[in-house]
């Protein structure tokens, strides 16, 4: 995504893993473009088992300082505990100075059957995020074809196609949206706010 990846508060999204395996994992992966640069993961379930994570006694939340160009990386396996099949889901990425996030899980998936897939994104920053958006159904089951939304805000309310929904989001609460819901014509006209 270029410089439009640059930002300094994210939210993370990921497969929801209701039928997790052994090898489900869920991710999030920053690095920063300055030396000397904080950021915080937070927005964490309690009991939440982060692998490999020792700093701090592996208390929440995370916080770390970051040089221009290193990495640090959040994962789970979702079969470790329930609250990690989508407990990275929502988490609140904050920095004092631009950094990149990549997102999302090396196997998994948003139904309970067996399937999984990968799915990653490098996502952009909340300033670049906006409130109205168009889906397009590709040519997979409507249980692929899935619309994971992440609330920012309190209070955050849904309409599909026009339609309000009774869904009603806090910070850090997601909604997924499954296949069915698009239109006749495979798209999903999604407003949030």
């Amino acid at each position: 995504k270029g410089l439009s990846a640059l930002g300094t508060t994210f939210r993370i999204g990921s497969y929801t893993n209701e039928n997790p395996q052994d090898n489900y994992l869920n991710f999030v992966s920053v690095m920063a473009t300055e030396d000397d640069t904080q950021v915080n993961f937070s927005d964490l379930p309690p009991n939440i088992q982060i692998l490999y994570y020792t700093n701090n006694g592996g208390t929440l939340p995370v916080n770390i300082t970051l040089d221009e160009g290193e990495s640090y990386i959040l994962a789970t396996n979702s079969l470790d505990a329930v609250v990690n099949r989508d407990g990275l889901i929502g988490c609140l990425v904050n920095s004092d100075k631009p950094i990149v996030v990549n997102c999302g899980s090396t196997n998994g998936s948003f139904g309970n059957g067996n399937s999984r897939d990968y799915g990653i994104d490098q996502i952009v920053g909340l300033s670049k995020v906006g409130t109205e958006y168009i889906f397009v159904k590709g040519d997979g089951t409507d249980a692929w074809e899935n619309v994971l939304i992440v609330a920012h805000t309190d209070n955050t309310t849904i309409s599909i196609n026009g339609l309000a929904t009774a869904v009603n989001l806090n910070a850090g609460e997601y909604y997924l949206i499954e296949g069915n819901f698009f239109s006749i014509n495979g798209l999903n006209n999604i407003t949030f706010f």
